[in-house]
C-alpha cells in the first residue's frame, strides 16, 4: 500500500532529529523508558525531557505528512 510509510523511512527520519530529541524519542518511545529515567539517564530535567519529545514527535509528524503529499501528489500524476 503506497499510502503507507515503510519502516526504512520511518527509521530513517527518526535518525535524521536533532540528537538531544531522537535521544530522548528512542530511550521514551522505543525503549519504554519512563520521562523520569529518560531524565536520570541523559541528566536533564523531565520537563526537559518531555518538551524533547514534543519536539521530536512534532518534527516526525511534519516529515511523514510531507512523505504522504509527495506520495499523493506523485499517485495522482
Amino acid at each position: 500500500d503506497d499510502e503507507n510509510i515503510s519502516i526504512d523511512y520511518l527509521m530513517q527520519i527518526i535518525q535524521e532529529l536533532p540528537d538531544q530529541y531522537r535521544l530522548v524519542f528512542n530511550l521514551y518511545v522505543l525503549d519504554g523508558y519512563s520521562h523520569k529515567e529518560v531524565a536520570e539517564t541523559l541528566k536533564i530535567t523531565t520537563g526537559t525531557t518531555k518538551s524533547n519529545l514534543a519536539r521530536a514527535r512534532m518534527i516526525l509528524k511534519e516529515k511523514i505528512e510531507n512523505y504522504s503529499q509527495i506520495k499523493t501528489k506523485q499517485a495522482t500524476k
